[in-house]
C-alpha cells in the first residue's frame, strides 16, 4: 500500500476548510445573515489547533512542539496584555466580554487565535528554504532573519481582514478608532499592524532558533499541501466572512492582495512538486515520497 507521511493530518485540515467554507456559503445562499459568532470562532480555532499540534509533532517531535507553541502563546499573551493595559505595541484598545475568560484584560481565546496563523506563516515560508540546505550555523542568522520577516508579513496580512471583522462584531474596541477602514466600527489604527509585524517577527524568529535545522524534504503532504491548505483555510474563511457577513468585499480584496503572494509561493512549490513527480515517473525511478 502506498503511504505518504502527513496524509492524515492533511486530509483533516482539508475537511475543516471545506466544512467552514460550506457553512459560510450556506449562510449567504439562504440569506440567514448569521453573525460570525464566538461559538463558530472557538470551533474553528479548536479544529485548526488540532492540525497545528498534529503537524508540529509529526515534523518536530513533542518536546520542540511544546516549546514552540507554548512559547508563542506566552509571547502573544504578554503582547496583548501590554496593549490592553498600557496602550503599548498595538495602540489603545480593550476587549469586551464576548471572547470569554480573561486574565489581565486579555481573553485566553484571543491569545490562542494567534497560533494557527503564526504556524501557517511559519510552515509556508519554510517552503522557501525547503529545497535548498541552509549554510553552516554561523552563517544562518541572515536566512533566519529574512524568513522571520517573511513569516511576519504573512501573519500580519491575515489580520488586515480579521481586525475589521472582529471590531464589527464587538469583540474588541479601538478607543480612538483608526485610519484603516474608518467606516467599519470607527476603523483600526495603523499602529495595530505595526505591532502585529513586530510581535510576529519576534515569534517567527524564535521558531527558527528553536528548530535550527530545517528538516529535509519528507513528503508533499507535510511540506507543501498541509501548510498551503492551512494558510488557504485562514484566508478563505476570513474572506468569506468579510463578503457574506460583514458585507465588505473591499476587506476581502485587501486580504487577497496581502495574502495572495504567499498563497502563490505555496502554489509554485506545489507545481514544482508535481513536476518533480512527473520527471521521476518519466525516468522510471522510484518516487522518494513512497514508503
Amino acid at each position: 500500500m502506498t503511504m505518504f507521511p502527513g496524509r492524515r493530518s492533511f486530509t483533516f485540515i482539508l475537511i475543516v476548510k471545506i466544512l467552514s467554507l460550506a457553512l459560510i456559503v450556506l449562510n449567504a445562499l439562504l440569506g440567514l445573515r448569521i453573525p460570525f459568532s464566538v461559538g463558530f470562532l472557538i470551533g474553528f480555532i479548536a479544529l485548526l489547533m488540532v492540525f497545528v499540534v498534529w503537524h508540529s509533532i509529526e515534523t518536530k517531535g513533542i518536546r520542540k512542539s511544546l516549546v514552540m507553541l507554548g512559547g508563542s502563546f506566552v509571547i502573544a499573551f504578554i503582547a496583548e496584555a501590554l496593549g490592553v493595559n498600557f496602550g503599548l505595541i498595538f495602540g489603545n484598545y480593550h476587549y469586551t466580554a464576548k471572547l470569554g475568560v480573561q486574565a489581565f484584560g486579555v481573553p485566553f481565546l484571543a491569545a490562542l487565535a494567534w497560533e494557527p496563523i503564526l504556524y501557517a506563516a511559519y510552515t509556508l515560508t519554510t517552503s522557501l528554504a525547503s529545497f535548498e540546505p541552509l549554510p553552516a550555523w554561523k552563517n544562518r542568522m541572515p536566512a533566519y532573519l529574512w524568513l522571520a520577516g517573511a513569516g511576519a508579513l504573512a501573519t500580519t496580512a491575515w489580520d488586515m481582514m480579521i481586525d475589521p471583522i472582529a471590531v464589527s462584531q464587538g469583540w474588541w474596541v479601538w478607543e480612538n478608532g483608526g485610519d484603516y477602514l474608518p467606516y467599519v466600527a470607527n476603523g483600526v489604527p495603523i499602529s495595530n499592524f505595526m505591532g502585529w509585524l513586530g510581535v510576529s517577527f519576534v515569534i517567527q524568529l524564535c521558531y527558527r532558533l528553536m528548530v535550527r535545522d530545517l528538516p529535509p524534504y519528507r513528503s508533499p503532504h507535510l511540506d507543501i499541501y498541509g501548510p498551503l491548505v492551512l494558510y488557504a483555510a485562514l484566508f478563505l474563511t476570513a474572506c468569506g466572512v468579510a463578503i457574506t457577513i460583514l458585507q465588505r468585499p473591499e476587506v476581502a480584496l485587501v486580504g487577497l492582495l496581502a495574502m495572495g503572494p504567499f498563497l502563490a509561493i505555496g502554489l509554485t512549490h506545489l507545481n514544482l512538486d508535481l513536476s518533480r513527480k512527473k520527471a521521476i515517473a518519466g525516468s522510471g525511478l522510484q518516487n522518494p515520497d513512497v514508503e
